[in-house]
């Protein structure tokens, strides 16, 4: 019987300057919805009673909240800003962090990077960047990124 995963080691990865993919820098959360369009199939045949769907369109967005920082090890608001104006579309992969059996407390440098197995992986554009500066307390932002295409689940 296998064990839960800890919400600490699963992550959003965005491909770097190089081909290495790169976590965003303190990150608090991150979130996949995936959701699927229909459309009705009600026929005559059907009965009436009820309404018949069937599978049009796939779409997958990704979510992230993060402290705001400048700096840090992997991606951060300034990174994602620039993405977003430029409107460039980012790999990214959806995983477990690679070390998450053993994860040390600190971020290695260069970030944390993904486990090469069972990635959900596709490519985004930035759709939404919100910041929050509550006064006295930590400055945070969130961005949306929207698939442009399939998501897959690499083995």
């Amino acid at each position: 019987m296998g064990k839960p995963i800890n919400g600490s080691d699963l992550m959003l990865f965005l491909k770097g300057d190089s081909s290495d993919f790169v976590s965003i820098a303190f990150a608090t959360s991150h979130s996949l919805s995936l959701s699927t369009e229909t459309v009705e199939i009600s026929s005559k045949d059907n009965g009436g009673k009820w309404t018949s769907k069937a599978a049009r369109k796939r779409s997958w967005t990704v979510n992230t909240e993060n402290l705001f920082s400048l700096d840090g090890e992997g991606k951060n608001f300034a990174d994602l800003f620039k993405l977003w104006s430029d409107g460039t579309e980012i790999d990214v992969v959806f995983n477990l962090e690679e070390d998450y059996a053993t994860k040390a407390d600190e971020v290695p440098v260069g970030g944390w990077k993904p486990l090469t197995t069972g990635q959900y992986k596709g490519k985004v554009i930035i759709t939404s960047l919100d910041v929050n500066a509550p006064n006295g307390d930590n400055a945070t932002y969130t961005a949306t990124f929207e698939g442009v295409g399939a998501l897959t689940k690499a083995e």
